[in-house]
């Protein structure tokens, strides 16, 4: 069983979900919200339908690359784990 290719592929998908929840959390703070939960965007504009399901998207993106980081930072503990017993165990 090789290891270390388990920690690299824990910490690059760490990494890589790291970064798209940062893309996803600037695409939500570009997004006009207004303060009212209403359909008034707080600027006297109604807000479209298409906007606020954009927003829905984004913030389920954000939960997805959350859970994807959860379960990279499992690979990594795993991985450590293993490599502790083998350590255990060859000494």
């Amino acid at each position: 069983m090789a290891v270390n290719p388990m920690l690299s592929a824990g910490a690059n998908a760490i990494s890589n979900g790291v970064k798209s929840m940062d893309s996803v959390a600037q695409e939500i703070a570009q997004q006009r919200l207004g303060e009212q939960p209403s359909e008034s965007a707080g600027d006297g504009e109604p807000r479209s339908s298409s906007s606020i399901d954009e927003i829905s998207a984004s913030v389920v993106d954000l939960k997805l690359y959350e859970r994807q980081v959860q379960a990279a930072t499992q690979v990594v503990k795993t991985a450590d784990e293993v490599l502790g017993f083998l350590i255990d165990v060859h000494a």
